[in-house]
């Protein structure tokens, strides 16, 4: 073999070589691209569900909030609804005085434990209603008093408010639920 033929198989071999080298070389880099192309879209995946759970997060922390302030408002708009029938209740109890009303003045009287009441305070309209079943007692006028009466005993150990205030009074819890329904119907 002679050096020219030496020389073409070893450029030959380097070729051969080189070219397996640059085979492996591409081979790794579209491997390594390809394991890259995957990192990637895992991380981006990762990441797009981390964002779509901050979202959701988001998204529900939102609804919370606008239903408390929801709630608040309606609340809100209830008080004022039962402030403003307590208001109109209050307003109409004189009416009550209207029709019957010296027999429910004896009803409420009747219910007064027995005692001999030093005291009995009245609407003025009562005054006479009161000194005939309280005769032995000082009957005061009161206009503050829509009907009823307030009655306390000799040793002023014992104070009856049986007044239609304190009774509205006692009986708002139950009578407002009724009230708001009536008021809903209507609407």
């Amino acid at each position: 073999m002679g050096t020219e033929e030496l020389l073409a198989a070893l450029r030959q071999e380097g070729e051969r070589k080189a070219r397996e080298i640059r085979d492996q070389a591409e081979a790794s880099a579209q491997r390594l691209r390809e394991e890259a192309k995957e990192r990637s879209a895992n991380v981006r995946e990762a990441h797009r569900r981390e964002l779509e759970a901050m979202v959701n997060s988001e998204r529900q922390r939102c609804d919370a909030a606008a239903r408390r302030a929801a709630r608040l408002l309606l609340l809100k708009g209830y008080d004022g609804l039962a402030r403003r029938l307590w208001d109109i209740s209050v307003e109409l109890l004189p009416a009550l005085r209207n029709e019957g009303y010296p027999e429910l003045f004896e009803r409420l009287a009747a219910e007064l434990p027995p005692r001999e009441w030093r005291t009995v305070r009245v609407n003025p309209q009562d005054v006479d209603l009161a000194a005939v079943l309280f005769p032995d007692a000082d009957i005061v006028a009161d206009w503050e008093i829509s009907g009823g009466l307030v009655a306390v005993s000799q040793k002023e150990e014992l104070q009856v408010i049986n007044t239609l205030e304190k009774r509205l009074e006692r009986g708002w819890a139950e009578l407002l639920p009724l009230i708001l329904k009536e008021v809903d119907a209507d609407a």
